[in-house]
């Protein structure tokens, strides 16, 4: 049973929606919901409309102004930002991560490092690696160049949290 955090739990009737529309985990993009903006609430100001990384994430999908001007400048017929719509936000982020699993040939892992960082430094990541190397080798190489270096990773680790598989501490030994 799903076990969301009452910041992201408000955002289930925008989320299942979309996430099945582009046949995402609708737990993957809280996920990364989580460790782009906390729902809303590391953002200034709190809540869908607000920015974080200096200014240039937009919204609770934390989509960047400078990679994704087109949608950064979009505003609706009164001109307000449409970024500052959750379900559009969430609509953009969903598509932006399916087309990158897509483009990793559905490796997960590969598409939220790149969600971060970009494809081009995630690609060029990969190629550093011999060709045999190990799947824990990959990720390592996609975490170090994204933010934290454990991007990909800890949002897989959001995953697995909310979807109450996780291990707790004393189970794992740590």
């Amino acid at each position: 049973m799903p076990q969301l955090p009452s910041r992201l739990s408000r955002w289930l009737p925008t989320v299942e929606p979309i996430a099945a529309l582009y046949d995402l985990d609708p737990l993957l993009v809280f996920a990364v919901m989580d460790r782009e903006s906390l729902g809303g609430d590391a953002l200034t100001p709190k809540g869908p409309s607000g920015t974080g990384d200096h200014g240039h994430g937009r919204g609770l999908m934390q989509i960047d102004d400078r990679a994704h001007k087109s949608f950064a400048g979009a505003v609706d017929d009164l001109g307000r930002p449409l970024w500052q719509d959750p379900a559009v936000n969430v609509m953009y982020g969903c598509r932006l991560l399916r087309r990158l699993i897509d483009s990793m040939d559905g490796w997960e892992a590969g598409a939220l490092a790149a969600y971060n960082a970009g494809l081009g430094r995630v690609r060029s990541a990969l190629a550093r690696l011999p060709p045999d190397a190990t799947d824990a080798q990959r990720l390592a190489a996609v975490d170090g160049v994204t933010t934290g270096r454990d991007y990909a990773s800890n949002v897989l680790s959001r995953r697995e949290r909310f979807a109450g598989s996780a291990p707790t501490p004393a189970a794992s030994g740590a």
